[in-house]
């Protein structure tokens, strides 16, 4: 089982230039995915896209390209026979206008076209390279994502036995509470003379108490809770199956609790349905 939270990180120098790739993944429904890379490498966009849909599946997640380029790389261009021409035709503008000639190297160098910077075009090579870290960040983020899987493995199976030890502790209790309710019932069937009453009521005795029974749903929320185990043992994403079952132990829950009728027993069933909050809560983050 896998969480969706998750963190991966690679980073590697090609042709003297650095570069690093960062994925950050959290909870969400579907798979939400926001993508940063530098202009002139929008061209593997698509291709981080399709990759990280394909292995991480769903949640939140945030990949960022990062570029470290060294001193070398960052040197300006310029463009000489064009830095000629402004500057005739500065000359020609102060010599008719009667200027100073101050500040206007920095008017020059802010002439379009000057100052060129160098082509970052990406090459099938870099395109490569950028690939395989990548790969190697999303195999980081997938080792993150299992080990949180482990820790929510353990708080979900926590709740899991906190809820079948108050399952057990009701049968004490459903037993007293029938027993309270026949002798009751009985009583008061006694108590009336007419003996066409008395044979109705008896019948109604049976069938309230039947309705009192809670054995069956009692059984059927130990085979949710054996199910719930059962997916989290596998090694395929089950968070949205999870969510399912969580939501077929709470209809039991809440059946148990209608019929309950008995203080203690209502008390339990409050606890069932707070460690079954806990469980809804941590599924939202199982991948």
């Amino acid at each position: 089982m896998w969480s969706m939270t998750g963190f991966g990180k690679s980073s590697g120098v090609f042709e003297g230039k650095k570069r690093s790739i960062e994925i950050r993944s959290l909870n969400g429904k579907g798979l939400d995915l926001a993508v940063k890379v530098p202009l002139s490498y929008r061209g593997v966009e698509p291709m981080i896209r399709t990759k990280i849909g394909q292995s991480l599946e769903r949640g939140k997640i945030d990949v960022g390209l990062y570029l470290e380029d060294g001193l070398n790389s960052k040197i300006n261009h310029v463009d000489i026979d064009l830095a000629k021409a402004f500057i005739a035709d500065i000359k020609i503008l102060l010599k008719e206008e009667s200027l100073e000639p101050s500040e206007w190297v920095g008017a020059l160098t802010g002439m379009p076209g000057v100052i060129k910077q160098p082509s970052e075009q990406i090459t099938i090579d870099e395109q490569e390279f950028i690939l395989k870290l990548l790969e190697e960040a999303i195999q980081s983020a997938i080792k993150f994502r299992m080990a949180e899987g482990t820790i929510l493995k353990s708080d979900l199976e926590a709740s899991l036995i906190q809820i079948e030890t108050l399952l057990e502790q009701l049968s004490p209790f459903e037993k007293e509470r029938i027993v309270t309710a026949r002798l009751r019932l009985k009583q008061a069937v006694k108590e009336i003379e007419n003996q066409d009453i008395q044979t109705r009521l008896e019948q109604e005795l049976l069938f309230y108490i039947d309705k009192l029974d809670v054995s069956e749903e009692k059984i059927r929320l130990q085979s949710h809770i054996n199910y719930f185990r059962e997916t989290m043992s596998t090694q395929e994403s089950c968070g949205k199956k999870l969510g399912f079952i969580v939501q077929e132990m709470g209809r039991e829950i809440n059946t148990l609790g209608s019929k309950s009728n008995h203080s203690m027993m209502q008390r339990m069933i409050v606890e069932m349905k707070n460690h079954l909050e806990k469980i809804k809560e941590q599924v939202q983050n199982v991948l």
